[in-house]
């Protein structure tokens, strides 16, 4: 039996992983950690753990259930116009997803299983691009026994909101992306429950090292 971790549980991917997690029967126990209460709260499997995302040094489970730990999932991330401003959208998707990283490495032995963009990249002149890249630097840095980082298009199905540009670029992509040229197809948008599915299918694995999970490569899923 398996005992998975996530943060960000209640977002649009969060929510479809966490279907299939509840669904699995050889997951045992799901800790779910959010800064308020879920609808997940009551449900038997799951472990909730409500706490300040920028203090996972408070996080309270004991050395031995966190030893127990195989797979760890983050579907944090957010956009600067909800976020409110840059440094608050650099909070979200970069310290939080980091903490929560740091965390799995130092008290785990487990899989960590991140979503970041395709197009992530430290030196990008968007600052979403480039707070992905860093990111992905930083968690490359953690030692963590398996690290999967994946770097989905443009992501599009049921949302709690309405995101203008998602709703605005997808046709385009959608339709350059039937073109046969490798870089064209790579932009392919993804639905949200093949981006969750991916994660899911990939976390049973028991792999080692460090994996960065192509738009490609999620399309399969």
């Amino acid at each position: 039996m398996k005992n998975v971790i996530i943060v960000g549980a209640t977002g649009a991917t969060g929510n479809q992983l966490m279907q299939q997690l509840l669904n699995d029967t050889t997951v045992k126990n799901i800790y779910i950690i959010h800064y308020r209460a879920t609808q997940f709260q009551h449900l038997e499997k799951v472990t909730e753990i409500t706490l300040d995302l920028a203090s996972f040094d408070d996080l309270a489970i004991t050395v031995d259930s966190a030893m127990e730990i195989d797979c760890a999932y983050c579907c944090l991330g957010t956009t600067r116009k909800k976020a409110g401003s840059l440094a608050a959208f650099r909070q979200v998707d970069k310290d939080y997803i980091v903490n929560f990283g740091t965390w799995v490495a130092n008290h785990t032995k487990a899989q960590l299983h991140v979503i970041s963009a395709v197009g992530a990249n430290a030196k990008s002149a968007s600052s979403y691009l480039q707070t992905k890249g860093e990111t992905e630097q930083l968690l490359h840095q953690l030692p963590l026994s398996a690290l999967y980082i994946y770097q989905p298009t443009l992501l599009h199905g049921k949302r709690d909101e309405f995101r203008l540009m998602e709703a605005v670029a997808y046709y385009p992509l959608a339709i350059l992306s039937l073109l046969p040229l490798p870089l064209l197809k790579q932009q392919k948008p993804i639905a949200i429950d093949q981006l969750a599915n991916a994660m899911y299918q990939l976390s049973q694995q028991v792999t080692s090292g460090h994996h960065v999970i192509s738009s490609l490569e999620i399309q399969q899923y």
